[in-house]
């Protein structure tokens, strides 16, 4: 599936001073590169056309903040507050965002490539049109998402919950999903959902079903 590329600012635009982001109603063709935004509290702002690379965002807090056309490159979301917001053409690449905070966050023609996500939280987040590959989001809270035109590639789901979460029409048959939580293997959750065989052995067992070996 095809995502939209983000409309970048042209190469020859110069380095953003960080403050602009401390201070601007709209952030628009910028470029941030190698920025810390140490202590950072806002909301009700947007981004606009914007490249951020290997720039920190640990700990900041951002409520319903608006992103579209972005681009994050290298950048560090670990245990950042980004409730609420709302992402439209936006890519991110070898990002870290373990114990950040996406919840009741919207995704529109996004795509993470080879982010690491351990214990991420994307509850109650709305995806249409959004790309997962070669993601590590082990222990990751996906629980009550709705996912529409979703594609999971290559991630690592390993204890994820998903909780409240339609997965039809979605195939995780390159992922990793031991341990991942559902309410029950017969629950609407994975009603649909694209699974390999062997995938289908590991959820057999929430259903506490033991193997036994044939004599």
């Amino acid at each position: 599936m095809e995502i939209a590329s983000p409309r970048l600012p042209e190469d020859s635009v110069s380095i953003a001073d960080p403050a602009l982001l401390a201070g601007s109603e709209t952030v628009v063709d910028s470029v941030f590169r190698g920025a810390f935004f140490a202590g950072l509290s806002r909301e009700h702002f947007s981004v606009e056309h914007t490249i951020f690379a290997a720039c920190r965002f640990s700990g900041v807090r951002l409520h319903q903040v608006h992103f579209s056309d972005v681009l994050f490159r290298n950048c560090d979301f670990s245990n950042a507050d980004l409730r609420g917001c709302s992402f439209q053409r936006v890519q991110f690449f070898d990002c870290k965002f373990t114990g950040a905070d996406f919840s009741e966050g919207v995704f529109g023609f996004v795509s993470f490539s080879r982010c690491q996500g351990e214990f991420a939280g994307f509850a109650a987040a709305r995806f249409r049109r959004a790309r997962f590959e070669e993601c590590i989001l082990r222990s990751a809270v996906l629980s009550d998402c709705r996912f529409e035109q979703t594609v999971f590639s290559a991630c690592d789901f390993t204890l994820a919950e998903f909780f409240g979460s339609r997965l039809s029409g979605i195939s995780l048959a390159d992922c990793e999903i031991r341990g991942a939580r559902f309410q029950e293997v017969g629950s609407f959750e994975l009603r649909g959902a694209r699974i390999s065989r062997a995938q289908a052995l590991d959820l057999v067992r929430l259903l506490g079903v033991e193997f036994e070996d044939e004599t």
